[in-house]
């Protein structure tokens, strides 16, 4: 039972990735959110809540961050039209460090 629910999961985390990237793509007007790279959605076991991990320039992810989670009610309507879910998880958009610390990695090491 465990090891099904986790495919759920798994697979309800990626169907809202590809959906919100979608979305950023097509539906948004603001140029600061067409820069915005989704790098991975992570659903609650109870799919009540998601975390929304995104990347974007170092300079503007606080402002970026901020236009998220203000629009978060958009982006969750948007998906509950979409995805065949009996309830569409609240969203919080989270500002990913993992692609800036592993670009400042690779110089370190080259500089080696």
């Amino acid at each position: 039972m465990a090891q099904q629910l986790s495919y759920r999961i798994e697979r309800v985390n990626e169907l809202m990735r590809r959906e919100l990237v979608l979305l950023l793509k097509q539906e948004t007007k603001d140029p600061r959110l067409k820069q915005v790279v989704i790098t991975d959605v992570i659903v609650s076991r109870d799919l009540t809540s998601a975390k929304v991990f995104f990347s974007v320039d170092e300079d503007s992810n606080k402002i970026v961050a901020s236009l998220l989670n203000k629009a978060s009610g958009f982006f969750r309507s948007s998906l509950s039209k979409t995805l065949d879910l009996r309830h569409t998880p609240t969203l919080s958009f989270i500002y990913d460090t993992a692609p800036n610390t592993g670009a400042r990695l690779d110089d370190l090491l080259s500089k080696l």
